[in-house]
C-alpha cells in the first residue's frame, strides 16, 4: 500500500509541476541574515529621533486666535450654534413682519408733493418702475377715468382723445 504523501505528491506533479517545485524549495519566506539585529537598531534609532524636539512650526496669528475656539467646530457645538442662529433669525423676521407698515404716513408725505415734480420724476425714471406701479399711479390721477368701469366704446373714445391731444414728438416716442 502506498503512503498518502506519495499519492499527493504524484497528483500535484500531474496537476501543476510548478507548485511542486515551490513546495520542494520550502517556505517562501526567507529572512536575510542579521535581520533581527538590524531591525532592533532601526527601531531604536527611530524612537530616539522621535523623542528629539521637532522644529517648531510657524503658527500664524489667526491660528493662535482660533485655537481656543476649536471646540466650537465640533459637530455637537456647531449644530447647537446653528440652531440658535436659526431661531434668532426666525424670531427677528417674525417680529419685523408683525409690525404694521405705516402706509398712511407714506401716502401723506406723497400727497405733499406737487403733481408736476412727481410727474417729472416718473417721466425721468420711467424704466425703473414696474407695470403695476405705473398702473396704480395712472389710476390715482384725478383727471383720469377709472378704466375698469368704462365700456369698450368709452375706452376707445378716451384713447382717441388722448392721442389727438399729444404732440408729434410724444407720439414718435411711444411708437
Amino acid at each position: 500500500m502506498k503512503r498518502p504523501d506519495e499519492d499527493i505528491r504524484k497528483e500535484l506533479e500531474e496537476l501543476s509541476p510548478h507548485l511542486l517545485k515551490l513546495k520542494e524549495q520550502g517556505d517562501g519566506f526567507r529572512l536575510p541574515k542579521d535581520y533581527f539585529q538590524r531591525m532592533q537598531k532601526e527601531v531604536l534609532d527611530k524612537v530616539q529621533a522621535g523623542s528629539q524636539p521637532s522644529p517648531s512650526k510657524n503658527i500664524g496669528w489667526l491660528d493662535r486666535l482660533l485655537e481656543p475656539l476649536q471646540f466650537l467646530f465640533q459637530p455637537r457645538w456647531a449644530l447647537g450654534l446653528a440652531t440658535i442662529a436659526l431661531l434668532v433669525t426666525l424670531g427677528a423676521v417674525w417680529l419685523y413682519q408683525s409690525q404694521p407698515v405705516a402706509g398712511s404716513e407714506l401716502s401723506a408725505e406723497l400727497a405733499k408733493l406737487d403733481p408736476e415734480s412727481l410727474d417729472a420724476y416718473i417721466q425721468a425714471n420711467f424704466h425703473e418702475f414696474d407695470t403695476e406701479t405705473l398702473l396704480e399711479f395712472a389710476s390715482n390721477q384725478e383727471d383720469q377715468p377709472n378704466f375698469e368701469d368704462l365700456t369698450p366704446e368709452e375706452l376707445d373714445q378716451y384713447l382717441n382723445e388722448t392721442i389727438q391731444e399729444m404732440d408729434a414728438e410724444t407720439l414718435k416716442e411711444l411708437l
